[in-house]
């Protein structure tokens, strides 16, 4: 069972831990296929907060929960108080926590979902902040690559390749937006597998993320490998992953993030015949196509996008189930019937049958 209150950070769990995670998701997406829903979360609700644009993550909260058979609120972080600066954290966390059952939160700024879960008394899921961390989609990453297990390879056996953009680098003059990438290293590392980064001097990862990548290699027996050409290892890789060079607000470093990636880190035919004949390609989306994938891979045999991006919901499925069921008070059906009638003594009306001794007008 999972001790912690919250999932903000992949760092912050252990590998037993993730894969009893990645057993429950298992569970729920068989029975989801078989066409049947689970009400664990009756009665429960999820209160989603969001102050940048979400597809992925806000339906797959929104529709997990509902298939849980709880309800989710959909909040604009800039509609809040705590948006507007007349609030704390603190406060916003504590007030939710007193009406909703779990809080997601996606945020450009990662201490402030730190600071939230801090103040929560429930459950509260990092659902990305900026380029510093993306735990659900890294999860759902890992889920994706369980499913699709070449013949006779465990997960320790596993080759990663990262192309393109590995660093969360946001100082102005180097600003990268390899934050999904950072989530998988991690995890993957903490899992045993092993991960190369390949990317140009400028958008490699960052010397204290590969110090930490490094640590949890040691531990689980992973390798970590970085290189600035795709090809040095394509011969040896199960999985391609990439991410959007430019995405929302950075749409002015189109044309550098071009010049800095294409077509050297785009993942293209060229780069698929390099590796073994069972490689797949792996992309959170939203992307830009042909640029970090081209249109024939994107469409073509190789590629998961779309059986990854559907992940999400049964990722999201499992999170919740894995953190909120253990918290849900039980029905005790006695003790609904007896507030069901103390509230339906107090709101039916009662009327005497004999004319003129109605009690109601001076009650």
């Amino acid at each position: 069972m999972i001790k912690k209150k919250d999932f903000v950070d992949v760092r912050d769990l252990t590998k037993d831990e993730y894969l009893e995670l990645l057993e429950v998701i298992r569970i729920l997406k068989e029975a989801d296929q078989k066409g049947i829903q689970i009400p664990l979360l009756k009665g429960q609700t999820i209160a989603l907060m969001f102050d940048q644009p979400s597809t992925r993550t806000r339906v797959s909260f929104e529709s997990a929960m509902d298939k849980l058979g709880g309800d989710a609120l959909y909040l604009e972080t800039k509609t809040m108080h705590v948006g507007e600066g007349r609030e704390t954290m603190k406060d916003t966390a504590l007030v939710i926590s007193g009406m909703c059952d779990a809080i997601e939160c996606r945020n450009e700024n990662y201490d402030a979902v730190v600071d939230l879960a801090k103040w929560a008394t429930v459950p509260v899921f990092n659902g990305m902040t900026s380029v510093s961390m993306h735990p659900t989609q890294a999860l759902c990453d890992l889920f994706t690559i369980m499913e699709n297990l070449p013949a006779g390879k465990k997960l320790e056996d596993v080759k990663v390749m990262w192309v393109g953009d590995n660093s969360a680098d946001t100082s102005e003059e180097n600003y990268h937006l390899g934050g999904v990438c950072r989530s998988d290293t991690f995890l993957f590392a903490k899992m045993g597998m092993t991960f190369i980064a390949a990317a140009p001097e400028r958008a490699k990862m960052l010397p204290e993320d590969v110090e930490i990548v490094e640590g949890f290699c040691k531990e689980s027996g992973g390798k970590y490998i970085q290189t600035d050409d795709p090809y040095e290892y394509a011969a040896d890789v199960d999985f391609l992953l990439t991410d959007a060079w430019w995405y929302h607000g950075s749409d002015h470093l189109k044309p550098q993030k071009i010049e800095e990636f294409f077509p050297k880190y785009s993942i293209n035919e060229e780069l698929i015949a390099a590796c073994p004949e069972w490689v797949k390609v792996m992309h959170p989306l939203p992307g830009n196509r042909g640029y970090e994938i081209s249109n024939e891979v994107w469409d073509g045999p190789h590629s998961l996008l779309m059986e990854q991006a559907a992940n999400r919901f049964h990722t999201q499925k499992g999170l919740l189930a894995a953190y909120m069921y253990p918290r849900v008070r039980k029905q005790q059906e006695a003790l609904q019937q007896y507030y069901t009638a103390q509230v339906e003594a107090l709101t039916t009306e009662t009327i005497d049958k004999v004319a003129g001794t109605h009690y109601g007008d001076w009650v």
